[in-house]
């Protein structure tokens, strides 16, 4: 009987949710080479999400065990760029091929590090999706959460990331920076702009390690939902912003991961982004904004068209005739 094992290592100086990137990673090898996939060690994790994730203290040793017993396999950064980078699954097609792995009937395949980003395991969404909702606290903390959403309305998720930053206006080019930060008057800006659009039908998602005077701009002058009472609200929190019919984004981990999970448009900082191909553009899902945070009217008519394609009302399923029973057998 072949022993063949998925093993993704989760870096303890890991700062978040990046971790689940190894973890998808090893979940699409497992797949491509018919392995058994084991969850990471999130207990050697500094933010602690082995209580939320995977509750074993111990299994870091189990890990230990496996790969001494086992003939290793470690697929790398270089491995990867080696075999065409890009999506990771026809790279791990010719990385298999390249160790001859369907032959082997014993080893033990080893991937760790955030590199890549979530992108080049987007054939993994759907699984980093049910991780999260998994944890421990999510289906609790988006159940409270739905109870405060209007689903009439257009329902706008913001990240607003405070701390951990440098603030782009001591700056001469926020580019310069390590993860510069969007101004608060960025969100405000996009937050006005949208209620003038949309009126009384818009409503906002607020998702911030930032305080209630740190936010108080936002929160006095715009309709706001805020997660900030939530228990250990991180997986939660990304699959409410996912689930959002707008995403505003901060360059943070958690932003790039609910865009990752997320069908809808979103919003960058200009200042932020470098030359590349569709920014901007509408036939793509992500709009650079200005510091002013005008929103452009095509993304409002487009906003406007998606909320009203996902409302109850017009689901043929739930509405219309297989609902009144008149469905043809």
């Amino acid at each position: 009987m072949p022993l063949r094992y998925c093993l993704p290592r989760v870096n303890r100086q890991g700062h978040g949710l990046d971790g689940l990137v190894p973890w998808a990673r090893a979940f699409l090898a497992a797949q491509v080479l018919d392995a058994t996939l084991l969850p990471p060690a999130f207990d050697l994790h500094r933010c602690g999400y082995w209580r939320d994730l995977h509750p074993s203290l111990y299994r870091r040793f189990y890990h230990r065990a496996v790969e001494q017993s086992l003939p290793k396999v470690e697929f790398t950064e270089a491995d990867y760029l080696a075999h065409g980078g890009g999506d990771v699954v026809p790279t791990l097609h010719s990385f298999a091929r390249a160790h001859r792995l369907a032959r082997r009937a014993m080893w033990v395949f080893v991937t760790a590090g955030s590199w890549g980003g979530f992108h080049h395991v987007r054939a993994a969404r759907d699984f980093m999706r049910s991780m999260l909702y998994r944890s421990r606290y999510t289906a609790q903390n988006l159940l409270r959460l739905r109870a405060r959403v209007d689903v009439n309305k257009v329902l706008v998720g913001m990240q607003v990331w405070l701390s951990g930053f440098n603030p782009p206006a001591a700056l001469g080019d926020p580019r310069c920076a390590v993860n510069p930060a969007p101004p608060l008057d960025w969100f405000c800006g996009i937050a006005r702009s949208l209620q003038q659009a949309l009126g009384d039908q818009a409503q906002f998602l607020l998702v911030s390690n930032g305080s209630r005077e740190q936010l108080q701009p936002l929160l006095e002058s715009f309709p706001c939902i805020t997660t900030g009472d939530l228990s250990c609200g991180d997986c939660s929190d990304v699959i409410a912003l996912a689930d959002a019919d707008l995403l505003v984004c901060s360059p943070c981990v958690s932003s790039h991961l609910a865009v990752v999970l997320s069908d809808s448009p979103h919003l960058w900082f200009a200042p932020n982004r470098y030359t590349h191909r569709r920014d901007g553009d509408l036939g793509g899902r992500a709009v650079a904004i200005d510091v002013d945070g005008a929103v452009p009217g095509a993304l409002i008519e487009l906003l406007r068209r998606r909320h009203a394609g996902r409302r109850w009302e017009h689901d043929l399923v739930r509405s219309g005739v297989i609902a009144g029973g008149a469905a043809a057998h």
